[in-house]
């Protein structure tokens, strides 16, 4: 913390002692003898980083004056009320007394023995330094990568300075091309954008952060010197998560970028969890076998134990991957092929296996995938029809049987036009999306029930969903809750929006009905570069994920490509009340 304290005292041969006295004691010293020059004074410090008052000697007037009244009322203020203040006062006057007792870090010195000025100042000052004992070291924030934007060249580097010694990694940039530059060619975690750039403001650089498809998941602050509430309004709805003032203190500042940090270390968290889960989704009827960090078996599926001819996960939950692996631990397969092995169980038995390994972000987890269970790959299929798998898995037909015989009659059409689009849809200019969307009843006890439930119902709203898309074959009721849609759009964010409005018309049907609503869930996936996969694969990666979706709240959708959630939001007052 920077040694430089604030003396405001009227009398100029006081004002001239303490001034020399707390010279010899190593401070930089700020006198003046106007309370509103130091209310200034105050206000105006952290216009630069690192320039911040350390303390202030507060000259108590003997008789009552309007600026030293309004300077105390200035350092009861939130934005000063963690800063030491010693007050020298003539007398002890009961005023002087309750002032300085009913302010924390403030403590009261008689001019007579103002040379006992530094041992009342260092207690005030060590207990403030207290407050800040639990910023991160520089060793926790190198995983952090901060972009400062500011017109500014001192800030920048102020903020540089400040942040580089509690070790976050910081690329700089003085204006809205550069800073969309760094951000969609470098992966930036949090990005701190001054409020007024020359060419835009902090909001509109926010959103535009936000909104590009190649700067990834980042989080953006705005910085300001003013307090404004149409500023802060309008920062926090562009996306911001925090709007900070430029007069906060340093220690401030940088508990509010921790606190984001563990934010983003959090979310990297759950997306390295979701990205496993997306792998065993993939592979929801095969075998899978997962392994953490130190390498220790975390989890195995049903099939996976088959595939290992056991009958109980806990006789490998908890064991090394060396008991169980080849040496070596999961080796990477030849030419994008399976890997062959022979595998040692706890009970000395040895089977062989065919495997794929797959590290799961920057978690060391890892998945393995066991090749002869896996989904098949179907060609020129239809559902409800007889197919031949791409491979001999008894289970893999089981799986394709399993989705066909969820497919009512009527929705041949609609799997036929899906079939087309997966054999042509790469030569089409427009692309194509699948939704599928799950649509329920909520009825008066608050209960979710099927569609089927009420025949009446389930008629108008397979009616307004078929009448939602005018192309044939492009819209279908699957199962007695389910209705698929081949979506065709021109850019992507198109689908987003088209599937939201989807499911707001459904929500706002009128259902002619008291205490009974419809609650939706979906998930959406693009056809392109599906050439490759079955119809069935498709829909059964869909289907899963309408479950997840389901089982994270109403109305809301899984882009499975993005692996997000979109949450439907009903544009009238009935749907919203829903």
């Amino acid at each position: 913390m920077t040694k430089r304290l604030l003396l405001v005292e009227p009398s100029a041969t006081m004002r001239y002692v303490l001034d020399k006295h707390a010279q010899s004691l190593g401070y930089d010293v700020d006198a003046t003898e106007s309370f509103s020059a130091a209310a200034e004074s105050l206000e105006k410090q952290y216009q630069q980083f690192g320039t911040e008052f350390c303390g202030v000697l507060f000259g108590w007037p003997i008789t009552e004056q309007e600026e030293a009244a309004r300077l105390a009322q200035l350092l009861e203020q939130a934005s000063y009320r963690d800063l030491p203040v010693v007050v020298m006062s003539t007398d002890m006057r009961a005023e002087t007394r309750a002032w300085v007792a009913s302010r924390e870090n403030t403590g009261l010195l008689a001019w007579k023995e103002y040379q006992g000025l530094e041992s009342r100042l260092n207690k005030l000052i060590e207990a403030d330094a207290d407050d800040t004992a639990a910023l991160p070291s520089s060793d926790d924030n190198s995983d952090i990568h901060l972009l400062v934007v500011d017109d500014s060249a001192t800030i920048r580097y102020s903020l540089r300075d400040l942040f580089q010694l509690q070790g976050y990694r910081i690329t700089l940039a003085a204006t809205q091309v550069e800073a969309m530059q760094v951000a969609t060619t470098d992966k930036v975690d949090i990005a701190i954008l001054d409020y007024y750039l020359t060419e835009t403001t902090g909001d509109l650089l926010c959103r535009d952060l936000m909104m590009h498809h190649a700067v990834g998941d980042i989080v953006c602050t705005v910085l300001t010197g003013t307090y404004s509430d149409h500023i802060i309004k309008r920062s926090l709805r562009a996306g911001a998560v925090e709007c900070m003032f430029k007069n906060e203190s340093s220690e401030l500042l940088l508990s509010r970028i921790a606190a984001i940090s563990r934010f983003v270390r959090q979310r990297r968290r759950l997306q390295n969890e979701h990205r496993l889960l997306e792998q065993i989704i993939e592979t929801v009827a095969g075998a899978v076998l997962v392994l953490d960090a130190e390498s220790q078996i975390s989890y195995v599926n049903v099939a996976g134990l088959q595939e290992l001819q056991l009958k109980r996960k806990e006789a490998l939950i908890g064991q090394p991957g060396s008991a169980l692996l080849e040496k070596g631990g999961p080796q990477p397969g030849v030419d994008g092929q399976p890997r062959s092995a022979s595998w040692r169980l706890p009970d000395a038995t040895v089977v062989n296996v065919d495997y794929e390994h797959v590290g799961i972000g920057s978690t060391g987890q890892s998945l393995i995938r066991f090749a002869r269970a896996a989904i098949p790959i179907v060609a020129g299929t239809t559902a409800g029809k007889s197919a031949t798998p791409a491979t001999d898995s008894v289970q893999g037909q089981a799986v394709v049987a399993a989705v066909a015989q969820k497919l009512l009659p009527a929705s041949a059409p609609f799997i036929q036009q899906m079939r087309w689009y997966l054999s042509k849809g790469a030569t089409l200019s427009d692309r194509t999306s699948l939704m599928i969307l799950d649509v329920r009843v909520h009825d008066d006890r608050g209960q979710l029930r099927p569609l089927n439930d009420m025949p009446d119902l389930q008629k108008r709203v397979e009616a307004v969903l078929q009448g939602i898309y005018k192309r044939p074959g492009h819209v279908s009721m699957l199962t007695d809750t389910r209705f698929g849609f081949l979506l065709r759009h021109k850019e992507e964010s198109h689908v987003y929006l088209l599937a939201r409005k989807i499911m707001q018309l459904c929500l706002e049907l009128d259902l002619q009905q008291e205490n009974v609503s419809l609650s939706c869930a979906g998930s959406l996936l693009s056809l392109v570069d599906k050439q490759g996969h079955s119809l069935e694969t498709l829909l059964l990666h869909l289907f899963k994920g309408v479950e997840l979706a389901r089982a994270r709240g109403s109305n809301q959708i899984l882009l499975m490509d993005l692996r997000r959630m979109l949450n439907a939001y009903p544009a009238t007052e009935k749907a919203a009340g829903q």
